[in-house]
């Protein structure tokens, strides 16, 4: 009931702002009116189905005639989270970077459709009728199909077969996904013949059409990659224009801006002691991030070696040199400290993790020695675990570090795709309810797939079921479930179509193209972070030939 009525408040609310829009901007004329925008349509859409499925639902007419009206129309609903894509400018960024790489995914779709249609055909003329066993107690004697049905046994047909063209795209592309694939090999490996029961490394020469098939789909499934690299690329390129020639515009008006000469700054240790110069250089010196580096290196080690039951003497060498290094830790932030000052020691990000780290491992070993463990709720030796926060000291090498940067600069543009996913994920999900919401798994044909943490009776479960299907775990083994029987009466024959249709339009989308996306972004970010880190090369370069003074490189925090 509170599901109607609010259904009903919302379609109200969407249909006053449709209105006003078509009132200010006009329906069809003008350059600014309500359907010259996409997004208008899409909204205008699905404002119009949500009024017709409440004007048929009230319809006093034979439940029957009307139920197939109403799932068309339900199931449109689940297109409403594209509202929000249109008033986020970012992720409305992202989905017309995602509609522009259409095209160019599209040809690669047809080069793999092709490829697998190819197979398909092949395997047919292979392994047709083969694809069968007979399920019983004692099949060692079993030879075929007379003899399996004599001995009052199962002949049953193995889930993924290339008995028809359908058939046999199916389980090209569950092979094409990597998932099962090896299964599926071994079932050809055995195949004897029609009505033959299988050998264990029957025809062994089959390796051949599983081995080349999976060969060339690791070559086309990089091809995604490529073209999702390029396209976003030219998208981002495009995008960079536009936003240049507006600033262009904007400064015309205001005339080019005279060059103001820009001081020259006094080094902030220009002023410091003798001994306090020779700490700062040693501090920026790259003996000493080596000899961390190397230092931290030793300590992981020594960390590797604990062990179950270890003996005493590798107790007493993990924790001896956990005072080491520690020591040795302490020593570095009190030298930082005096070298850079307290206010630019703390700017630094990098020396706030040497400084946590330092004194999340003083406390653990005062406590530890202090044997206080009865007196506090939290056991100290919880603590211990703060070592392994020196591995994170090894981001701080200069290549990682760039490489760490980069990637935080990407998060923002990751979070667009992330939300995309999720709108994705949250059609998907709301989908699988109105399929695949009442499937049960029977006692003569269980489920191998689905259970009672795998299913789509709700919107939460089905998230987390899409969530599996995504991770490429076991999917095609969900997908054979939702194309089994269900109780009768509470779903519909159309599942032998809509299930594989469902499973792998999510499967391209989710694994080749949105997670594809994700590494044309960080790709696309690192090679324009290079090009910075040359452009900054060449201005610094080009200002110490103009520059006098010494020629000694100058650490600023």
């Amino acid at each position: 009931m509170f599901l109607n009525i609010s259904g009903y408040v919302f379609s109200a609310v969407f249909l006053v702002e449709m209105l006003f829009k078509v009132l200010t901007l006009g329906l069809f004329f003008g350059s600014e009116s309500y359907c010259r925008s996409a997004w208008n349509v899409v909204d205008g859409s699905l404002v119009v189905a949500s009024l017709v499925d409440i004007v048929v639902s009230m319809t006093p007419a034979s439940h029957s005639k009307m139920l197939g009206i109403l799932k068309v129309l339900r199931l449109m609903r689940t297109l409403r989270p594209l509202r929000v894509v249109k008033r986020a400018p970012k992720l409305k960024l992202a989905m017309e970077a995602l509609i522009t790489a259409v095209k160019p995914v599209g040809n690669i779709l047809l080069v793999c459709c092709a490829f697998i249609f190819f197979y398909a055909i092949l395997g047919l003329q292979l392994f047709k009728g083969k694809f069968y066993t007979c399920r019983g107690e004692y099949i060692d004697d079993i030879t075929n199909k007379t003899d399996c049905l004599s001995a009052n046994y199962r002949w049953e047909q193995k889930d993924f077969n290339f008995d028809s063209l359908p058939q046999a795209l199916i389980s090209l592309f569950v092979m094409y996904s990597k998932d099962g694939w090896v299964t599926l090999m071994y079932d050809g490996l055995d195949a004897v013949g029609v009505d033959q029961q299988p050998v264990i490394n029957h025809n062994e020469w089959m390796l051949l059409f599983f081995i080349s098939f999976m060969i060339v789909s690791f070559f086309l499934l990089d091809m995604f990659i490529g073209v999702m690299v390029d396209t976003f690329h030219n998208c981002q390129k495009q995008q960079k224009k536009l936003a240049a020639e507006a600033k262009n515009r904007s400064q015309c008006g205001a005339g080019a801006p005279g060059e103001a000469e820009v001081p020259q700054q006094t080094p902030y240790q220009a002023s410091y002691s003798r001994m306090r110069l020779s700490i700062h250089t040693l501090c920026t010196s790259h003996q000493l991030d080596l000899f961390m580096a190397v230092l931290i290196f030793i300590s992981v080690l020594i960390m590797a070696v604990e062990h179950y039951q270890q003996p005493l003497y590798i107790k007493k060498l993990t924790e001896y040199s956990h005072y080491v290094f520690t020591s040795i830790l302490v020593i570095e932030v009190l030298l930082k400290l005096v070298a850079f000052g307290v206010l630019r020691f703390l700017r630094n990000s990098w020396n706030l993790m040497d400084l946590v780290v330092v004194l999340v491992s003083i406390m653990s070993i005062v406590l530890n020695l202090m044997r206080v463990s009865q007196h506090i709720p939290v056991n100290p030796t919880i603590l211990r675990v703060s070592r392994v926060l020196r591995l994170a000291q090894v981001l701080k090498a200069k290549r990682i570090r760039v490489l760490l940067t980069t990637i935080i600069k990407t998060l923002s543009q990751v979070g667009n795709i992330c939300l995309l996913f999720l709108f994705f994920f949250s059609i998907y999900a709301t989908l699988g309810v109105e399929f695949f919401g009442q499937l049960e798994c029977i006692e003569d044909d269980l489920c191998l797939g689905l259970n009672e943490y795998v299913n789509f009776k709700h919107f939460g479960m089905a998230l987390f079921t899409l969530f599996l299907v995504c991770t490429g775990d076991n999917w095609s083994v969900i997908m054979m479930d939702t194309l089994k029987q269900c109780r009768p009466g509470e779903c519909s024959h159309y599942l032998m179509w809509v299930s594989p249709i469902y499973f792998i339009a999510f499967v391209v989308i989710a694994q080749f193209v949105l997670a594809n996306l994700v590494v044309a972004v960080i790709v696309q970010a690192m090679e324009d972070s290079n090009q910075v880190k040359e452009e900054g090369v060449s201005r610094v370069s080009a200002a110490n030939l103009v520059v006098s003074g010494t020629s000694d490189p100058i650490y600023l925090l």
